[in-house]
C-alpha cells in the first residue's frame, strides 16, 4: 500500500532540489538595468494618466516637469544630458499615457539587450520624400510596420495593431521611448521641433548615428491620437523635410 511521505521529507527533497538548481545557474538572473520615467505636463502630476498608472505599478523614479511651457526637445535633452554614460534606461513618455503592464521592467530589459532605444510602435521603412499629407502610421504599407497601443478616453478604448514585436524600426512613435543613456552617446533632439515630429527626427538621427532602435510589447493606453491636420504640425512638416533633404543631400553629394 503507497504511504506518503511526511511532510518534513518532502519539503527537504524540494529544498535539496531547488538547491541543485541554483547550483546549476537556474536559480539566479543578473539585476535588472535602472530606469528612470521622464514626462512634461502643462498641469501637475497628480492629474495625469501616466502619474496614476505609475502609481499602480509602485514605480517611484520618475520625474514630472510640471506647469511645462517648453518644447519636449529642450525638456528632454536636458535629462539625457544629465544621464548619459550611466548604466540606466530613461524612459521618455507622454503625461496622457496610462502604463498597465506590470511586467514592464522585464520587458524593457530584455529588449535593451537588443536595442538602444526602445519603442511601442514604429517602422522600418520611411521616406520623408513621400507625398502623403502627415506622417501618421498608416501612411506606410502594413508590412512595414510594428507594435500596437490601445488610444481613446472617457470609457471608450480601441486597439491600433500595426504589426508584430520585436522588430528593428528606423522610426518609431514618442508617445514612449527607452533610452539605454550608456550608448546614446551624444544624439539628442532637435529644439527646433517643440513638439510635432520631434519623435521622427530624433530617431532618424539615431539611426544615422548606427544605434539599434526597436519596438516590445509592453501594454498602454493613450488618450489622445496626434494632431496631424493642424497649422502646428504642418509647419513643422515643412521644416522637418527640409532638414532631412539637405542631411541627404549632403550624405549624397547631390
Amino acid at each position: 500500500m503507497f504511504k506518503r511521505a511526511p511532510v518534513a521529507l518532502a519539503n527537504d527533497a524540494a529544498h535539496a532540489t531547488i538547491d541543485r538548481l541554483i547550483g546549476l545557474g537556474l536559480g539566479t538572473e543578473p539585476p535588472m538595468r535602472k530606469m528612470s520615467f521622464v514626462t512634461c505636463t502643462t498641469g501637475v502630476k497628480e492629474q495625469t494618466l501616466l502619474y496614476r498608472s505609475l502609481q499602480k505599478l509602485k514605480i517611484t523614479d520618475y520625474e514630472f516637469i510640471e506647469h511645462n511651457c517648453r518644447g519636449l526637445s529642450e525638456c528632454y535633452n536636458q535629462w539625457l544630458d544629465r544621464y548619459a554614460g550611466e548604466d540606466r534606461l530613461l524612459v521618455l513618455v507622454h503625461s496622457d499615457v496610462a502604463i498597465a503592464d506590470v511586467f514592464i521592467d522585464e520587458k524593457l530589459d530584455a529588449a535593451a539587450q537588443a536595442f538602444n532605444i526602445i519603442g511601442l510602435v514604429g517602422t522600418t521603412h520611411f521616406n520623408f520624400q513621400a507625398p502623403v499629407p502627415h506622417f501618421a502610421w498608416p501612411v506606410w504599407p502594413r508590412e512595414y510596420l510594428s507594435g500596437a497601443v490601445e488610444h481613446g478616453g472617457s470609457g471608450r478604448c480601441d486597439w491600433s495593431y500595426y504589426g508584430p514585436t520585436p522588430r528593428r524600426c528606423v522610426a518609431m512613435d514618442g508617445l514612449f521611448l527607452a533610452v539605454d543613456m550608456r550608448t546614446i552617446g551624444s544624439v539628442r533632439f532637435d529644439p527646433q521641433f517643440t513638439f510635432h515630429l520631434y519623435d521622427l527626427d530624433f530617431c532618424l538621427t539615431a539611426h544615422l548615428a548606427h544605434l539599434a532602435l526597436g519596438t516590445t510589447n509592453v501594454y498602454v493606453q493613450h488618450a489622445s491620437a496626434g494632431h496631424f491636420g493642424s497649422e502646428a504640425y504642418q509647419s513643422a512638416l515643412q521644416r522637418f523635410r527640409a532638414k532631412w533633404s539637405a542631411i541627404m543631400q549632403s550624405r549624397t553629394g547631390s
